[in-house]
């Protein structure tokens, strides 16, 4: 159906005079039996809800250029409804919020309108936190050319466009100076509303687009007179804390890339975490949002800004990426060129957000991994942990071999023979460690440093025969064996791989590398649809060993690099699809698969557990505390792991981390006396000798389990403060875990826990 072109109100006057306007309004109001739809054919075959449109007071009818300004409060109409939410737009603006149906509180996508005369920021900043979407782009025909930033309402755009549907509204933004035409759709869901990017209409002219935020500033508070905090995902979770401190002042932003820096572009140096989880929040006073990233979240970027660095607000949002800068180089070495940017943009599907409002008790970090929670066993299909054992599992992570520099050729280092390993386990299994899994790496040929063609079994640690023996033997231990294995990777040449043909390229098809600075070696990335094909050729030498799943390694399931590789060409999105296929390749051939540092898109592919998980935070002036927000989400779902214990001589800070967090105990051994691979070129600690930390080991597990094990298959419902350096944990069922990070004993109410020390509260006493 045609759009209904609104004339301005003084040519109807001069051309048809009072009486004809009257006739006009009141066609439009339907008294003729006629009612006019703004907007295109409904998608989908949807229904289209009518609009109204004698009832609605445009600031900026159609054919009239926008101006940046907070929407009228009293334009907005209802968009949907359900038992827990009302959602309502403002035509013109295409502006929404979200109301609750129980506590009558509100989510704005636009700033809060009792706040916004106390904004100080000016000039085009101003605007972007006005408008429902603000854009950077650059103009690509000029090789100097820099990028600028803009948005719908200060490009004095036009309304157009703007449809009603069962649920919801769609609009296409319309840029009217740059010319970008951007389609994006709102619906209201049973307990969250969504926002969607349509990319395949998205419309560019002679300008780039480089990056789009769509809603910005939903549910964006200032710090003034109430408590609250902004929830980024910076390893297992953090928050920033609102601050009273009016103005625009020189504050950090946070912008990180969602899994990890691409290497086929430009990265920013930065020594903060990389981001796992598609997750941001915003907790202001009673009231708070989650919000999941469900759609084009291997091209997106966490943004998220405090109060007094951009605006009054303390706001967080995803910013789309469509072209990434990148080293165009003008040699065969790759060593001179010059920046630029694709000529092609990224596309995905759709790039849609969830946004679930929570309040009252929900309204915090704990609600919102709840939430998270909630949406990993709806979409990804996640089910609850049935424990095989009383005694939670202890991951031991075996090297096989390494290697060093030596005088004329590399030096191979013995770490574990399969037959000192199985030695090992039963070790460790008279001690009364009853629930093992191992993680044997390094028994590729030349051991942990080589990489590429892993099979067969170097045969200087026990081949494939004493590979299958020691399965074999850690079978009747009731142990699980895991074969750690990096397909990112490929220095050897092996399988096939040649590096001009096989290797991960940047859009200049300049060959990526990864440099180990103690070998001083630049070694390629493969392309990770080669390393796919690689995996899926081993599985059957997995199965023959009779491998209980494989460890991934180097970044599959843990972080997408983009593939310009002419043979293997990838986005960051088919690579995920790829590790997911491998990752679940693994799970349903051998019976598991565990990720390295996995992010969290490699759940859906099937991972079963998540290998020395990151458990602090970047310790940057942006974050001012770490909370166990993966953990939360995470315990009774899938299992995890912090780092090795007993690296740094066994930390008594990350022990008692792994207990507040949950998480259950993972060790690196060797046979070998750790001083056998000093200078190795890859594993090399001071305290891997698994004969000096047998006694210590059975001690620590013992701990865990006096805390872990009888909760591995509960969620974990509470988790907070009671004192500085004072945790604590609440499990189902009442099961509450106190850890006490001081020098000095803590006294509770009716319980003490000890310095550096924790407590089980055990059922209802700790409810």
């Amino acid at each position: 159906m045609k759009t209904l072109k609104r004339w301005p109100l003084r040519a109807v006057l001069s051309t048809l005079g009072l009486a004809l306007l009257g006739l006009f309004l009141l066609w439009i109001s339907g008294a003729s039996g006629t009612r006019a739809e703004i907007g295109a054919k409904p998608l989908n075959n949807e229904k289209s809800k009518t609009v109204n449109t004698s009832s609605l007071s445009l600031s900026a009818p159609a054919g009239e250029p926008m101006k940046p300004a907070l929407p009228d409060e009293g334009r907005f109409k209802l968009a949907g409804e359900n038992e827990r939410l009302r959602l309502y737009v403002d035509p013109a603006t295409a502006h929404f919020k979200v109301e609750s149906r129980t506590s009558s509180r509100i989510w704005r996508s636009y700033p809060n309108p009792e706040h916004w005369e106390s904004e100080t920021i000016a000039g085009t900043w101003r605007n972007n936190l006005l408008s429902p979407i603000m854009a950077e782009y650059i103009d690509a025909s000029s090789s100097k050319s820099q990028s600028k930033l803009t948005n719908w309402m200060e490009e004095g755009s036009v309304q157009e466009g703007f449809e009603l549907f069962d649920g919801g509204f769609r609009i296409t933004f319309q840029f009217a100076r740059t010319g970008f035409a951007v389609p994006i759709e709102v619906r209201l869901h049973k307990d969250y509303v969504e926002t969607k990017v349509l990319d395949e209409g998205i419309a560019e002219g002679a300008l780039s687009l480089l990056n789009l935020k769509l809603y910005p500033m939903f549910g964006a508070e200032p710090s003034v007179g109430q408590e609250g905090y902004l929830f980024i995902p910076d390893g297992p979770g953090a928050l920033v804390t609102f601050k009273e401190e009016p103005g625009t002042q020189d504050k950090p932003l946070y912008r990180e890339p969602l899994y990890g820096p691409d290497a086929a572009f430009y990265n920013e140096p930065t020594a903060r975490n990389e981001v796992k989880m598609p997750v941001f929040g915003i907790k202001s006073g009673e009231q708070a949002f989650l919000a999941v990233i469900t759609g084009g979240d291997a091209y997106a970027k966490l943004f998220a800004a405090p109060a007094g660095s951009l605006g009054v607000s303390n706001w967080a949002a995803a910013e789309w990426q469509y072209r990434i800068k990148f080293f165009q180089s003008t040699n065969g070495q790759g060593t001179e060129g010059f920046y630029t940017f694709s000529e092609q943009r990224f596309k995905t599907p759709e790039r849609s957000i969830r946004y679930y409002p929570l309040e009252a008790e929900a309204g915090d970090y704990v609600g919102m991994a709840a939430k998270y929670r909630t949406y990993l066993t709806e979409s990804f299909g996640l089910a609850r942990i049935e424990p095989k054992k009383a005694e939670i599992p202890m991951y031991i992570d075996v090297i096989g071999a390494d290697l060093r520099e030596g005088f004329l050729w590399d030096d191979y280092i013995v770490g574990t023979t399969t037959d000192q390993a199985s030695a090992m386990l039963a070790r460790f299994h008279s001690l009364g460690i009853a629930n093992m899994t191992v993680h044997y790496g390094g028994w590729q040929r030349w051991g942990y440093s080589s990489f590429g063609g892993l099979f067969p079994v170097d045969s200087r640690i026990g081949g494939n025969s004493g590979m299958k023996e020691f399965i074999e033997q850690a079978h009747k231990l009731q142990a699980a064996v895991y074969l750690e294995a990096n397909y990112s990777l490929n220095n050897s040449g092996r399988g096939g791989f040649w590096s001009r043909n096989d290797g991960l390229r940047n859009m200049a098809g300049t060959l990526q590398t990864v440099h180990n600075r103690v070998s001083r070696e630049d070694i390629p990335l493969v392309s990770p649809l080669y390393g796919e094909q690689e995996g899926n050729a081993d599985m059957e030498e997995y199965r023959a060993l009779g491998a209980d799943g494989i460890l991934f390694a180097g970044g599959i399931g843990s972080g997408l690099s983009t593939d310009y590789n002419s043979r293997y060409r990838a986005g960051r999105d088919e690579v995920a699809a790829s590790q997911q296929s491998l990752i679940g390749k693994s799970r349903s051939e051998l019976g598991g698969a565990s990720v390295v540092d996995g992010s969290f898109y490699a759940l859906k592919g099937g991972a079963s557990h998540l290998h020395r998980l990151t458990d602090d935070y970047s310790y940057d002036l942006f974050i001012d505390e770490a909370v166990p927000f993966a953990q939360i989400a995470l315990h009774g779902l899938v299992t995890y792991s912090s780092d090795w214990v007993n690296v740094d001589a066994g930390s008594r800070e990350d022990f008692l981390r792994g207990i507040e967090y949950g998480a259950y105990p993972s060790f690196v051994f060797t046979a070998a006396e750790s001083g056998d691979f000093k200078n190795a070129y890859t594993i090399w600690y001071y305290s891997m000798h698994a004969a000096d930390w047998e006694e210590e080991a059975a001690r620590l597990y013992r701990r865990y389990n006096e805390a872990l094990g009888a909760v591995q298959g509960q969620y974990i419902i509470g988790h907070r403060s009671l004192a500085p350096g004072v945790k604590e944990t609440i499990y189902e069922g009442g099961h509450t875990v106190i850890v006490n990070y001081n020098a000095e004993p803590y006294q509770g109410e009716g319980f003490a826990v000890p310095a550096e020390d924790f407590i089980v509260k055990r059922g209802e006493e700790g409810a």
